[in-house]
């Protein structure tokens, strides 16, 4: 019996940690990706280069990617074109992402407008107000550009292999 509660905990932490080895790689990128992007926009339009609601929301928008990522590797349509050429899946992985990342934004600003003490009706009604297609748009286009190399360097990844990738840029040039 003890060997049971002995290895219910491992078997939870092994499965917590293959998870986090999931979900770590888009986050990370996407947080610095996202970031690189506020940075540059506050210097062109604002003329600095830190406002902490920014680089908030940058930070939140990784984490929504992450879990969007993580939940979408989940469905077996993913691999719908697995052993096409490399553009078919890169194209379609990217298309795919950014469909359910949207959903997942749209997703949690509805749960942010039903804690609103105002009342989701009228919360709602003000984000529609507040809802301008060139932001929208703006950011769609962005989530698209990272997305897409992000899936072309994990396709590529594994087409060459488990630590071909990495070996082929941070190791020796032979040849």
């Amino acid at each position: 019996m003890s060997l049971n509660v002995a290895s219910w905990p491992a078997k939870a932490g092994r499965i917590w940690w293959r998870e986090m080895k999931h979900l770590l790689p888009p986050t990370i990128y996407f947080f610095c990706a996202f970031n690189v992007i506020v940075v540059t926009t506050n210097l062109l339009t604002r003329s600095y280069w830190f406002a902490l609601t920014n680089f908030l929301t940058a930070t939140a928008l990784a984490l929504i990617v992450g879990k969007a990522v993580l939940v979408a590797d989940k469905f077996r349509t993913i691999d719908r074109f697995r052993g096409a050429p490399l553009i078919k899946p890169i194209l379609y992985k990217t298309v795919f992402y950014c469909v359910v990342v949207s959903l997942f934004r749209v997703v949690e600003q509805l749960i942010h407008f039903s804690f609103d003490g105002d009342g989701f009706r009228i919360a709602f009604r003000e984000a529609l107000e507040a809802f301008t297609w060139h932001r929208f748009m703006a950011i769609q286009i962005w989530l698209f550009t990272c997305f897409l190399l992000y899936v072309t360097a994990t396709e590529l990844s594994a087409a060459l292999g488990p630590g071909k990738l990495k070996q082929l840029i941070f190791g020796p040039r032979t040849g």
